[in-house]
């Protein structure tokens, strides 16, 4: 249960994170698009877009990190973890 919920809780900061980098991306994109044809384009565009992209971020936020806890068995040293204390492979 505790790497379900730790997996939901990336997934939702990396759903949040990614909306707002995508409503950001696509603004510049709009603006870009309004310089160039000297026309108003609607600016609405850039939530309409970005909210599937947001999905897809939590979705392989959650998915990835699921995947990643459910490899690590308990016991086993991690690779970081022997990085930041070598004494763990007795070196």
């Amino acid at each position: 249960m505790k790497k379900f919920l730790l997996s939901a809780g990336i997934g939702l900061a990396s759903g949040v994170i990614t909306f707002f980098l995508s409503v950001a991306f696509l603004c510049f994109v709009l603006l870009a698009i309004r310089a160039a044809s000297h026309t108003t384009p609607d600016m609405t565009l850039a939530y309409k877009a970005a909210a599937p992209v947001a999905i897809l971020g939590a979705v392989c936020g959650f998915t990835i990190t699921l995947i990643r806890a459910g490899r690590s068995r308990a016991g086993e040293v991690s690779e970081f973890s022997a990085l930041l204390v070598p004494e763990f492979h007795g070196e």
